[in-house]
Order: structure tokens, then sequence, then C-alpha cells
């Protein structure tokens, strides 16, 4: 199971979080469909899925 959270900026709060030392599960990286983000787990094992949601460059393109 993964908790979502939408977030402004999630290049810094990724760089807050693994300076603080919090296993990344998913390191930050863009998708194809434009999303930007990174998760982490909790300690009861939930994902929390940390994400910029933007439209993706085909949707810009032709948008």
């Amino acid at each position: 199971m993964y908790l979502t959270i939408e977030v402004d900026d999630v290049d810094s709060l990724y760089q807050t979080i693994k300076n603080k030392g919090a296993a990344i599960s998913i390191d930050l990286r863009d998708e194809p469909w434009g999303d930007r983000h990174f998760a982490i787990q909790d300690p009861n094992g939930v994902g929390i899925d940390i994400v910029k949601y933007s439209p993706s460059q085909a949707l810009r393109e032709t948008g």
C-alpha cells in the first residue's frame, strides 16, 4: 500500500529527508507522464510516495 502526498517542491523535500538519513525506497525520478517523485516507507511498512504532479512532455507539446 502507498500513500501519495503531493508537494510543491519535491526536490527540496527529497534533499531534506535524505540529509536526515531516512532510507529512500524509490530515488527521486521523473516519470514519462510528467510526475517527479520519490518514496520512503513508514515504520509500519506503508509506502509514502511524495510527488510533484506535472503534465507530461507529450501533453505540453500537443496542448
